[in-house]
């Protein structure tokens, strides 16, 4: 709860002083035995309408506190990265709660021009039909048209609502509706109303729940904005998905001696890091990388990549560069520099003899450490057109024997634990 301002603490102190003064009066009245007299009724007469004006300067206050406290609270919304929904949400129980109303509810224009109900709210933050508000479509769309609010305080009197026989139905009393705007352009429109007497809403609330709306208009477009950029990064995400995996395809077109070992990898290595403890959103990248590990090699010669025979070392030393023209090709793509790991590294041995830069131990960074023991795996137990597979327990040897030489022991480990290798 808000301490009391200055203000209001220094009214309290006059009050206080005041009532001092009243009963000071009124005990020396009693002094000199003329606490019956005129003077003596009207001061304790006096005392007590002071009480009740204290009475209600404190509601006033505390009024006039949560209202204060439901607009700083939309502020924390404005400021915040949350979803539409939950903005929604958020601004519909500030609002309840600001203008004390029994219903509200908010409709946002689309954008074929169209209001369309997004969130009813009643004074228990209970969500409420939206059928439940087809009494107030004339004066949200009023509101709409002219961008004027519309404040009523008798609503079965106000010669606005005569013909509206629903007003009368349901008993509506006293009605806020105005709009939400961002410059302006109307983005939406937002409705409170009361049947009680004791919530008539007045020219001070109008004033209020115009401010309240202005923020609530930010608060709103910038999660739209949120929601839309989310949205417009997630089609960007499947776009460059979808030309990694085209990027895969046609090194699975040009080398057909290997055809369907990229994905077999991709699946192997995700399962391998999951067990070896890699979260969620390393193991994205980590999908990737295994995908792009060979893509290197699309900058290899013909002549070499599909050469039946033997290659000269000069060959085999190009072929080596394959990693380097992989880091080339992708590290200025900064969607795929977290992924760049396996295609550079994943030639790399532990004890430092592997290529293209002789890394040794924790220099191989750990997404490539997991991935060469997979790219082994996968070479030895699957045909090549130039021997056939080899038995999988004779590779589970190798593999074993190539812990602490080419392999980190603690990925052999858990790769040689996975079931059904």
């Amino acid at each position: 709860m808000l301490e009391d301002s200055p203000e209001v603490q220094s009214i309290h102190r006059q009050f206080k002083d005041i009532n001092s003064l009243f009963l000071s009066t009124v005990g020396s009245l009693v002094k000199f035995n003329m606490q019956s007299s005129p003077v003596a009724q009207d001061l304790v007469h006096a005392v007590e309408m002071l009480k009740q004006l204290e009475q209600n300067v404190d509601l006033h206050a505390q009024k006039r506190q949560g209202q204060l406290a439901a607009l700083m609270g939309t502020g924390n919304v404005i400021n915040s990265s949350l979803g539409l929904e939950r903005v929604l949400d958020e601004v519909m129980d500030s609002l309840i709660a600001l203008m004390r109303a029994e219903r509200g509810f908010l409709m946002l224009r689309e954008k074929n021009g169209e209001l369309v109900a997004q969130t009813a709210r009643g004074i228990d933050h209970v969500d409420l039909d939206h059928e439940a508000f087809a009494v107030s479509k004339t004066i949200v769309h009023q509101v709409a048209e002219t961008g004027e609010p519309v404040l009523t305080t008798n609503a079965q009197q106000d010669s606005r609502f005569s013909f509206q026989l629903s007003v009368a139905a349901y008993q509506l009393r006293s009605i806020l509706c105005v709009p939400l705007k961002i410059k302006d352009d109307l983005i939406g429109v937002i409705y409170v109303d009361n049947r009680a007497h004791i919530g008539i809403f007045h020219e001070s609330d109008l004033d209020l729940f115009s401010a309240f709306a202005d923020q609530a208009a930010v608060a709103i477009d910038n999660a739209r904005l949120f929601e839309n950029l989310k949205a417009a990064n997630e089609e960007l995400e499947i776009a460059y998905q979808a030309t990694l995996e085209g990027w895969v395809r046609a090194l699975d077109l040009r080398d057909k001696e290997t055809e369907g070992h990229t994905q077999r990898v991709a699946t192997l290595t995700q399962r391998l890091s999951k067990e070896l403890g890699v979260d969620a959103e390393a193991m994205v990248h980590i999908r990737r990388g295994a995908l792009l590990h060979d893509i290197g090699k699309m900058a290899i010669p013909d002549a070499i990549m599909l050469k039946p025979a033997g290659l000269t070392d000069e060959e085999r030393s190009l072929m080596q560069q394959h990693p380097v023209f992989a880091y080339e090709m992708l590290d200025p793509i900064d969607f795929l520099h977290e992924a760049i790991a396996i295609p550079y590294c994943h030639h790399e041995k532990w004890d430092g003899t592997g290529y293209p830069r002789g890394l040794k131990g924790d220099d191989i960074p750990f997404a490539a450490r997991i991935f060469s023991v997979v790219d082994v795996w996968d070479a030895l137990v699957f045909d090549r057109p130039y021997r056939k597979a080899v038995p999988r327990e004779e590779v589970r040897k190798h593999i074993l024997e190539g812990a602490g030489k080419h392999f980190d022991a603690r990925v052999v480990d858990a790769f040689l634990q996975l079931d059904e290798i």
